[in-house]
Formats: structure tokens, sequence, C-alpha cells
């Protein structure tokens, strides 16, 4: 990512968020506004990835992500907000969104978060997962837990299907599941994104 727009209307709030951004994406210029109208102003050609709060004056909720996302189509747009209910987590990602990021998630957690979006994947944050299987969701069958496995592991589709004795059209549809769950698009993806979704991949 090359730049980055933070938009938050809290300046200590933006600052932290403006610092994350850094972290996550060295060297790239990264800038804050305070509203939807200004985000618009500044984002001008170019930007990569949106860090949109949802509590905006004049624009708050579901509203400012589709206002966002109509004034930069090509950028990606990650929700960082103080609310963490289900039901707007998923109606953020439902609206476009390739992240939510709760305000109350460690460092850690926030600069991977943003480089799994960089790289293609789509972050969702555990609560959001519980008990439902989302669009980027999380409830994966024995077989595909295993194949997830011995993909982080670093095996090739034929050493798995040799491991788990199956085929190897069977290890790809196990991976596509696994992928499709995660939000992701290729192997390399898939140990991050297990990890910050919370699957214990020891056994």
């Amino acid at each position: 990512m090359n730049r980055v727009l933070v938009v938050d209307d809290h300046p200590l709030v933006a600052l932290v968020m403006l610092e994350q951004a850094r972290a996550g994406f060295p060297g790239a210029h990264v800038v804050s506004a305070g509203s939807v109208a200004e985000a618009i102003e500044r984002a001008g050609e170019g930007v990569e990835l949106v860090m949109l709060d949802l509590g905006l004056p004049g624009c708050a909720g579901i509203e400012a992500l589709t206002r966002m996302r109509a004034a930069v189509p090509e950028a990606r747009i990650v929700v960082v907000s103080a609310t963490e209910e289900r039901a707007v987590i998923l109606a953020a990602l439902d609206a476009g969104a390739v992240g939510y990021i709760p305000k109350t998630s460690g460092p850690g957690v926030v600069t991977a978060a943003l480089r799994l979006v960089a790289e293609g994947g789509v972050y969702v944050p555990p609560q959001a997962l519980e008990g439902a299987r989302a669009a980027a969701g999380i409830r994966l069958t024995v077989r595909e837990l295993d194949v997830l496995r011995l993909i982080v592991r670093g095996l090739a589709n034929k050493e798995i299907a040799r491991n788990l004795r199956i085929s190897k059209d069977t290890v790809k549809q196990h991976a596509s599941a696994v992928y499709a769950a995660l939000g992701v698009k290729s192997r390399s993806q898939v140990g991050r994104a297990a990890e910050l979704r919370g699957i214990k991949l020891d056994r």
C-alpha cells in the first residue's frame, strides 16, 4: 500500500490510527480526515486503503461506508470502529468493507489485519464469527481443518493427498472451501488469517 487515508473525527484516535497505518505500511503516504466530506476531498487519485470510522459527524454508520465506496471504488475500505455488535460488523462487510477492526484490538492485531487486507484477504473479528458462517465465515469441517493445518505446514496438494489418503481433486475442493471461509486468495495468506481468527492449528 502506497497511499492510505484515515477517516476519524477524534484527534487522538486518528493519531493512533495514523501510527498503525505507518507501522503496517512503512514508507506509505498516510493522510487523515475528520469527516466523509473531507475524506472525499482528500482522497484524490491513487488511494489504495481507507481506514474508516462509522461514528462520523453528518454521515455515520453504513451510509459513511457507502459514500466512501462510491467516491473511491478502487480503494479497499476497512472499518475501524468502537462498535462491536455482530449485526453492525456483518452489515459493514455486506456493504463492501474488506475488514472490520474493533478499536479495542491490540496494535499487533491491527497491523496484522491491515496487512491481510492489503494482500487481498478479508479481516473479520472473532466476535462476528460466533455461531455463523458469514461471507468470510469460519466454521470448517474436520477434514477442512486437516487440510488447513497441512497447508500452513507448507505441504503441496500432492503431499496433502498422500498424508490424508484422499485424492488431489478432493484436496483442491477442501482448500477452496478453506480459502473462502478465511476470506483469502492464496496459500501465503492462510496462516495469518487463521491466526487472526483464533483457529488452533496445533494438535
